[in-house]
């Protein structure tokens, strides 16, 4: 069993991994004018759909949706770049190694979550006001730190996916597009929940950012600081049980290859 310290530390020396992807990804200017561009006018599409029905009250409720899962679109990359390190050929050495395998992937993938927490910040806080959602300075720091755990906490869920495209790698776009555009669907940010049949509704009730979100929308509603305490607790609840199954998935996909069942390479 490995230790909380040990642990930690594979997740720090996976992130020295992750850094280093971003900063091969990214340099500040294509992070602003491509990546964060990008994900601004894709908030102003969705927005443009309450436009059109001529529902300021749709429209409200979009913009700040579409905002919120921004970083949905954004951590579910780690579905992708999970497998990076099979196509590198480094992945035999970590099935080889004592590493707990669910520490490592943590830290591989978090220059996702991380970049995600700034892009939805800067669209929740920037697009909205031009449909007529106006952010007091107090809501400011609040609603960074929703988006902030948020971010955090759609990781987790995602690294729970991404085991699994571990092991299916050919179809790790795929499998991370539909997961994201079905998490986008009925978390709450185009339509509400309760649009929903009820199985549908008790899904969306496990997705982390279907709380996020709903704590968002108390801050902009003034709703007291109870109700919106109670929906990130709810979601950062959630958030740990994901983790705790993506941990136990990257056990069990590693497990397999070490008894030969399950070749990673």
């Amino acid at each position: 069993m490995t230790s909380p310290v040990q642990a930690l530390r594979t997740v720090r020396l996976g992130a020295v991994i992750a850094r280093a992807d971003f900063a091969a990804f990214y340099t500040w200017k294509t992070w602003l004018l491509g990546w964060l561009i990008r994900l601004v006018f894709q908030v102003l599409f969705y927005t443009l759909i309450g436009v059109l029905v001529s529902d300021p009250d749709f429209t409200r409720h979009i913009v700040i949706g579409a905002a919120v899962v921004t970083c949905v679109t954004e951590t579910m990359l780690a579905t992708a770049s999970t497998c990076w390190d099979r196509y590198q050929g480094t992945l035999g050495s970590l099935v080889a190694s004592p590493v707990e395998p669910g520490a490592f992937f943590f830290g591989r993938s978090l220059q996702w979550p991380f970049s995600a927490m700034a892009t939805t910040s800067i669209a929740l806080l920037a697009v909205p006001p031009f449909f007529d959602v106006r952010w007091a300075l107090w809501q400011i720091p609040v609603l960074v730190g929703i988006v902030f755990l948020t971010s955090l906490s759609t990781y987790c869920m995602t690294l729970l996916i991404a085991s699994l495209t571990l092991v299916h790698d050919q179809a790790r776009n795929v499998i991370g597009s539909m997961a994201g555009l079905s998490v986008i669907a009925i978390c709450g940010a185009m339509v509400p929940v309760t649009f929903w049949p009820l199985p549908v509704q008790w899904v969306a009730q496990a997705l982390p950012v279907t709380h996020g979100l709903a704590a968002v929308r108390l801050v902009e509603a003034g709703a007291p600081a109870g109700g919106v305490a109670s929906s990130v607790a709810v979601m950062v609840g959630a958030a740990l049980v994901w983790l705790a199954l993506a941990f136990l998935s990257f056990r069990m996909v590693f497990a397999r290859a070490r008894t030969g069942y399950g070749a990673l390479s």
